[in-house]
């Protein structure tokens, strides 16, 4: 056998390995759920959600204080305003009422709201102190809250029932969000996996009697091919990564 021929086997073999590898991760992107489908599910979630806090909920405050102050704040703001509409439907004052929500709070939590919590029983408005404690992360909610006591102290409406649907609306925010989240692990395993089949498929072709290694290392076709697909895979990397961040960014509160 020439070495032209040579070399040409060893470039077929290669490319048929590379198409096996390229077909499989093919099948392995069909059998993942399509952008619209994956948010279609995460709003029927979102939606068939009940009002009050389930087993669920209960479990996701436990790994939320595992899993960092954003995360525990995100869920300490939705029970604030549940305890607090709970504590106003019963007929406590609601200087009172945000004192006792605020003591079923992680301690860290709690002694972030204490300004507001004094605020309020001296019979101030709280809405400025709310706002500060807002600034941190995973405490945006708070502003809302903020916002709902300034407008029933000024129109005298009632806050229990308008508290109470924004725990409920912040419960679905957050729980669309996770589910969102959830959905771009899907995504970058793929990238992965995508990254690592050109190394398969090198490894099937030398399995098969070929030495692609040769023709990638050695020959200028091979250096352009492997210069190439480096360049290439390293940018599908990249671009997964860029979409995945662009969506978090979008997920995540201000």
């Amino acid at each position: 056998m020439t070495p032209l021929a040579g070399a040409f086997a060893e470039a077929t073999s290669a490319a048929a390995a590379a198409l096996f590898a390229g077909l499989a991760g093919l099948a392995a992107l069909a059998g993942l759920p399509g952008h619209a489908e994956a948010r279609l599910r995460a709003l029927r979630s979102a939606a068939a959600r009940p009002a009050g806090p389930t087993v669920r909920d209960r479990l996701a405050h436990r790994l939320a204080g595992a899993g960092g102050g954003e995360a525990r704040r995100k869920t300490a703001v939705v029970d604030l305003c549940r305890v607090l509409a709970a504590e106003l439907h019963a007929g406590r004052s609601p200087g009172d009422a945000l004192a006792a929500a605020a003591a079923e709070l992680p301690p860290e939590v709690a002694g972030e709201l204490a300004p507001a919590v004094a605020a309020a029983q001296a019979g101030d408005d709280p809405g400025p102190e709310l706002r500060r404690a807002a600034g941190r992360p995973g405490a945006a909610g708070l502003r809302h809250l903020a916002a709902c006591w300034q407008v029933a102290s000024g129109t005298g409406s009632g806050l229990a029932a308008v508290v109470a649907r924004l725990g409920d609306a912040l419960a679905e925010d957050v729980a669309l969000r996770q589910e969102l989240s959830a959905q771009l692990a899907g995504p970058r395993t793929t990238a992965l996996v995508l990254a690592a089949l050109p190394a398969v498929g090198l490894v099937m072709a030398s399995a098969l009697g070929g030495r692609p290694l040769v023709f990638l290392l050695t020959t200028p076709a091979g250096l352009t091919c492997f210069a190439g697909g480096l360049a290439l895979d390293l940018l599908g990397l990249w671009w997964t990564h860029r979409m995945v961040s662009a969506v978090h960014a979008v997920l995540e509160p201000e």
